[in-house]
């Protein structure tokens, strides 16, 4: 049975779509009857760390690193390494590679001491290729979609808004609040996601509600588990989330699937990943634009009939990334 040492960083508690992604390709990994041994290490280990882990494994093993860690590789100190780039952590506040110069060469120096490499939608590989070139193999493996999310009934009569995502710049939860100031419609607002990664901007979204007087309509809940996501979906109609910049963005495609109405960035990958569901796109910056986009969902009869179609399974996640080992 061929191994697989499967490197991917430990956010404890705190859920994001790159800890689904690594969980979900190593289950099935292994329903295709690979050794998948998953090796954790805290997300904000030193360099030292994650070498000695590397040290200690076969020699020829095959290494999957998830991208997080990447840039904490100073030397190269396996054979057979295959990256995984959800994102790069270059890109994490900002869409400008350059914005923090010091770990975008950092990045693109441990990038480039893959041997080939794994992403998640055909914007990422254009992406990574700006850090490595085109001479290296590079796997697209989309993620895959719960089938319980195409199973579900939402209430496209209700006026309730979701957004899932952490409470972070790049997802443009300060435009949607702004935005919401002047929306005519009756709405709710759910915001699921963890709120504890930017202490000082979510203070600030905090405030922006309560100056405008939206603290009886807009709600953060947290992280849920997968049971009460699904709940929340269920009892809504809209989904608005303008995020700055994605890999993939699960959670839109995972509302789109379940039959939510869309507003979402107008970016690139989001036109990749959203054939065939109902999106209104809109600039991540313009408050304006999402304002209008909101009263023309909700001032709708009922919500739209969504047609997206199944292609996202993540058996075939699985098997992309086996054919790619």
């Amino acid at each position: 049975m061929k191994k697989i040492y499967f490197i991917v960083p430990d956010f404890g508690n705190l859920l994001t779509g790159g800890t689904l992604y690594n969980d979900k390709v190593s289950y099935y990994l292994k329903k295709k009857y690979l050794s998948v041994i998953k090796i954790k290490i805290p997300k904000d280990s030193k360099s030292l760390a994650l070498h000695k882990k590397i040290k200690k494994l076969p020699r020829e093993s095959t290494i999957i690193l998830d991208g997080y860690l990447a840039n904490k590789l100073k030397i190269k100190t396996a054979s057979n390494l295959k990256i995984l780039v959800h994102h790069p952590c270059s890109l994490e506040n900002s869409d400008r590679m350059m914005s923090d110069v010091k770990l975008f060469l950092s990045e693109k120096k441990a990038f480039n001491m893959g041997d080939s490499f794994i992403t998640v939608s055909k914007t990422m590989k254009n992406v990574l290729i700006k850090y490595i070139g085109s001479g290296k193999k590079i796997c697209v493996a989309y993620p895959g979609i719960d089938n319980k999310f195409y199973k579900l009934k939402n209430d496209k009569e209700s006026k309730n808004i979701i957004s899932v995502g952490n409470v972070i710049p790049r997802k443009g939860y300060t435009a949607l609040i702004k935005a919401l100031c002047n929306v005519e419609e009756d709405f709710s607002l759910t915001i699921i996601g963890s709120f504890n990664r930017d202490s000082e901007y979510f203070k600030n979204l905090i405030k922006i509600i309560d100056e405008n007087n939206l603290k009886q309509k807009v709600k953060f809940v947290g992280s849920l588990d997968f049971e009460q996501v699904l709940t929340h979906i269920e009892k809504s109609r809209l989904f608005v989330l303008p995020t700055r910049y994605e890999g993939f963005g699960m959670s839109i495609v995972e509302s789109a699937a379940a039959g939510l109405d869309i507003i979402t960035s107008d970016i690139p990958v989001l036109r990749e990943v959203l054939k065939d569901a109902t999106v209104d796109f809109v600039s991540d910056f313009d408050v304006n634009q999402i304002t209008l986009a909101i009263n023309r969902n909700l001032s709708k009869s009922s919500g739209s009939t969504n047609n997206f179609t199944r292609r996202y399974k993540w058996e075939n996640t699985a098997n992309k990334i086996m054919r790619s080992l």
